[in-house]
């Protein structure tokens, strides 16, 4: 089956380039598959499996998904510190919005995306294959597509039956967006209602759904700059999809909201509707270890790679008393000093004693801070998820993906723009 599922991986990238020309191979205890010419692809099981594993690929590490959407963003900066975090000017770039088509953060999160969806298609094609789990396939199918068209407002899509010389079709935003309701209507109809939260349900179908039917707008839009019709027809299906999706499977909001991502986040929170499991010390895909690594400080604990930061007009954005701007964790703040949150200011150990920079200088986080020419203490650091002291680099905490909260701000989201549309307000056509 290993070998099977690495060559199915190849084909997936002979997909993402278009051809794969003079491909050359020596078969050394391996199966070779003909797909499409009754070829068995293996057990179902076995290939959802790999399919879970390829969520935590997509975002476990500062290169993926998540660097791509926050980097690109006001909450997020990779600030070249010195000679540190230089990296050819990648990081600057994507803050800068002046990347090109080579970039390797685009080209690696282009490949795993891609390379899911047509491990999808395989899998949907297992003998084996129950409709529960056809399911399962259906709603990570959508998923991997829906963050292909957010990012690239287009989908390629290859069938299992066509050879790696045929180019694959591309779907554009409105015909993606079909698929991907389809697959999740699928999806809804086959799973049952509540599951582990690492494993889809009706319930995280419908959440991935409500943000698919709220992005409609903007995905059918002729102008990818506008204006956006947001039908009140939409708006009233991500009211009633978030409606569901608060009365199911016991979903609350955690009074706590560190809950949601502390290391004990999955026995913690009530909020949390669909994520990627990490157990201390099993070392799988989906790890949130890069998180507090890429922003703590060398001098810090754990010592971490001193490089993202938010910057001071993000932070302003949030009122006084916000629990998110800051807060002592249990296990955490007594171990090492560290407060989940914005890190601003003197830093100072478990003892209080104030930490210093490499130089030997107070470790004051500033609120300024440069794309280029910064020491080491420029720009406010952020911990959302707190480290799991007990396996630094194997931590605990579960990778959420969906949760309530999310999904709340959709239907309030779309509460407003059903009001604006009907006073005639600038959102609509």
């Amino acid at each position: 089956m290993i070998n099977k599922l690495k060559f199915l991986n190849l084909i997936a990238v002979c997909f993402l380039i278009g051809s794969c020309t003079d491909l050359s191979y020596q078969a050394v205890d391996s199966t070779v598959i003909t797909l499409g010419a009754g070829g068995d692809v293996g057990k179902a099981s076995d290939l959802i499996t790999t399919l879970y594993a390829q969520l935590g690929k997509i975002q476990d590490s500062q290169n993926g998904t998540w660097s791509l959407t926050e980097m690109a963003s006001d909450e997020m900066i990779g600030p070249t510190r010195g000679t540190d975090w230089s990296d050819n000017g990648q990081l600057r770039s994507l803050h800068a919005h002046s990347w090109n088509p080579q970039h390797p953060f685009f080209i690696e999160t282009w490949n795993n995306l891609n390379t899911a969806i047509f491990q999808s298609n395989v899998a949907l094609t297992a003998k084996d294959i129950t409709e529960p789990q056809k399911g399962e396939t259906r709603f990570l199918r959508a998923f991997f597509m829906y963050n292909v068209v957010d990012f690239w407002g287009v989908a390629p899509f290859r069938e299992v039956t066509e050879g790696v010389d045929v180019d694959p079709k591309v779907l554009t935003r409105v015909e993606a967006t079909a698929f991907i309701t389809a697959d999740l209507n699928a999806a809804i109809a086959a799973l049952p209602e509540c599951a582990d939260i690492g494993r889809a349900s009706k319930t995280s179908a419908r959440a991935l759904l409500a943000k698919v039917i709220m992005n409609k707008a903007v995905w059918s839009a002729s102008n990818p700059a506008g204006p956006y019709t947001f039908a009140p027809a939409d708006m009233d299906q991500v009211i009633a999809l978030a409606d569901q999706v608060g009365a199911a499977c016991g979903l609350s909001i955690s009074n706590k909201y560190w809950d949601n991502f502390i290391p004990e986040n999955a026995a913690t929170s009530k909020e949390l509707i669909f994520t990627i499991p990490n157990k201390r010390g099993a070392g799988v895909s989906g790890s949130v270890r890069s998180r507090y690594f890429c922003t703590l400080h060398y001098n810090m604990k754990p010592s971490g790679w001193n490089g993202f930061a938010t910057l001071g007009s993000f932070y302003d954005k949030f009122q006084p008393g916000d629990q998110r701007l800051g807060d002592a964790i249990p296990g955490v703040t007594d171990v090492s000093g560290l407060r989940a949150g914005f890190l601003i200011g003197q830093q100072k150990d478990q003892n209080g004693t104030d930490l210093k920079d490499r130089g030997g200088k107070p470790l004051v986080f500033t609120k300024n801070v440069l794309l280029a020419g910064n020491t080491e203490v420029e720009g406010i650091r952020v911990i959302k998820y707190p480290p799991d002291y007990a396996n630094l680099d194997n931590p605990e905490n579960d990778y959420v993906i969906l949760r309530l909260a999310d999904i709340q701000l959709l239907k309030a989201e779309a509460l407003l723009r059903k009001r604006q549309c009907r006073w005639c307000f600038n959102y609509c056509e």
